[in-house]
């Protein structure tokens, strides 16, 4: 089991599962969490990037993207994406398999405080995912030391000009799917 820490725990993306270009930028996530909720930090070495959509819920995962779909609830089959851009345009939905998806309110997106920064070697975003929002889409979430998740974290790029497709825990399936949570790892809170 993975252990996120108060104070953050890195996982980096390693496994690309699919054939794709062969560019796989190094990308970390730091994810940690305080009584107000998780605190989400990504940092990808990817140097050229597309960045064309603006608007949050658009077809951020073409441009250069990172993504966190976790389910937060034991025994839920919920689980909510958050997919960023580097203009940060933020896709936001609750779902239990890629065909029952529901998009969240831009408005309510905005709450997370997506930041993005470009420099000459990377691209980094900070988010934060609070409590309050957790407990509304997941009303059996419990927060807070011992608490268990599952979840999976991914770098994609499909309309880039070096299409690829990451993520941490290693996904077995014929195409490009991120949609598939009976391959999230198991995370708890310590």
């Amino acid at each position: 089991m993975n252990k996120i820490t108060r104070e953050g725990s890195s996982f980096e993306i390693t496994h690309y599962p699919w054939e794709d270009s062969g560019v796989h930028p190094k990308t970390i996530i730091t994810i940690g969490y305080d009584d107000e909720g998780y605190n989400v930090h990504y940092v990808s070495y990817e140097t050229e990037l597309r960045a064309v959509e603006t608007q949050h819920n658009s077809d951020v995962y073409k441009d250069s993207c990172m993504e966190i779909y976790m389910a937060f609830a034991e025994g839920d089959n919920h689980y909510m994406n958050v997919e960023v851009n580097p203009n940060g345009a933020t896709y936001v939905s609750l779902s239990t398999c890629r065909e029952e998806s529901v998009k969240i309110d831009p408005k309510e997106i905005d709450t997370l405080g997506a930041k993005t920064q470009i420099f000459d070697d990377r691209w980094e975003i900070d988010y934060k995912i609070p409590k309050e929002f957790l407990e509304k889409y997941f009303p059996t979430y419990k927060h807070g030391k011992g608490a268990k998740l599952r979840g999976n974290f991914y770098k994609c790029g499909d309309a880039t000009n070096h299409p690829h497709w990451g993520c941490f825990a290693d996904i077995t399936w014929e195409e490009p799917d991120f949609h598939r949570p009976e391959f999230f790892a198991e995370f708890e809170l310590v």
